[in-house]
């Protein structure tokens, strides 16, 4: 069981994380204490041509020689490609469905992929919260990491058709690396995931969002804009922020949410909202735009699950939002 002063040190932490997580010293040191993980990088850092230590803050701005590579679906022929790989035919027909039209879309649906897994997860997110194994964030609103404490959790974070299914889609195989449980309508403004979890070269993370109950209109459900995943990466040096070479700039995701607006507003993208039942799967694209729709019943809960994957191999993994390398530890 925690002590109190760790309990305390967390409780500090939490409610001032929004503002230390700006400070580059701090990366740095967090950096120094994770050396072990972060030297793996060295060799991507050369390859991709970033002149500086890999406990050193990393943002795009630091890449000199950006990787070439694609995610393969995100070629104009992916329907072609697709249908001639040679495990198109072990998948079912709904999820062959779904895949032909992820080119297209940037996301694809599977219903009820885990109904009968949903309540166990439940009842674990409860134990973990009455006991204080775990505890929300700074946000108050979410736990990061419960696959710490949930056994049920850490087997849906491995099962192997989903993994399958979205190492097929990204053409590399895919190895998870955070879940974020939700329990409320989250009302984040639309976004990409790929400036909070980014990759090099480009495209090379996945997410599934899991429904842990019923979600309809009042509770805030999970919208998106299909087809945006097209659109070109916004990333820190797409438009203007205060950063410095010692801070993360305040305004740096107000004005990246007002980018991405800017962006919806002149493609004319079109909105859809998930009405997910339980146990219901969405997997977007790293650059699919969504969000969270207004709750309009403040009592409500609007419990999921989020996975995101990272690609094994060449593929090099940080936070464009934080300006910090990723430490990345086995689930």
């Amino acid at each position: 069981m925690p002590s109190l002063q760790h309990n305390l040190n967390m409780g500090i932490l939490s409610k001032y994380w929004s503002t230390l997580r700006r400070v580059k010293l701090l990366h740095v040191l967090y950096n120094v204490k994770n050396y072990s993980t972060l030297k793996r990088n060295k060799s991507l850092y050369k390859r991709f041509g970033i002149h500086q230590s890999v406990v050193s803050s990393l943002s795009h701005a630091s890449i000199s020689k950006p990787g070439t590579e694609t995610p393969w679906l995100d070629a104009p022929d992916a329907v072609e490609k697709m249908q001639e790989h040679s495990a198109w035919h072990t998948f079912s027909s709904v999820v062959q469905r779904e895949m032909l039209l992820w080119p297209q879309r940037g996301y694809m649906i599977v219903d009820r992929l885990f109904e009968n897994e949903v309540d166990q997860i439940n009842k674990e997110l409860d134990e973990i919260l009455r006991d204080k194994t775990l505890d929300f964030d700074y946000t108050n609103s979410r736990i990061m990491n419960a696959w710490e404490a949930s056994s049920s959790i850490r087997k849906i974070v491995h099962h192997q058709e989903m993994i399958r299914q979205l190492s097929f889609l990204l053409g590399k195989k895919v190895t998870p690396f955070q879940t974020i449980n939700f329990f409320k309508g989250s009302e984040q403004e639309t976004h990409s995931d790929f400036i909070h979890m980014t990759t090099e070269p480009k495209g090379f993370l996945i997410a599934a969002w899991i429904a842990l109950e019923d979600i309809g209109a009042d509770q805030g459900p999970l919208h998106y804009y299909p087809g945006s995943h097209k659109l070109p990466y916004v990333l820190g040096d797409s438009f203007d922020h205060s950063s410095t070479s010692w801070s993360v700039g305040d305004d740096l995701y107000a004005n990246f949410e007002k980018k991405i607006h800017e962006e919806v507003v002149e493609n004319k993208l079109e909105k859809h909202i998930f009405h997910a039942k339980k146990g219901d799967v969405l997997f977007w694209h790293a650059n699919l735009l969504h969000g969270g729709e207004v709750v309009n019943n403040p009592s409500s809960s609007r419990k999921s699950l989020v996975i995101h994957f990272f690609c094994e191999g060449d593929v090099l993994c940080y936070h464009e939002i934080t300006h910090r390398p990723a430490i990345i530890k086995e689930i």
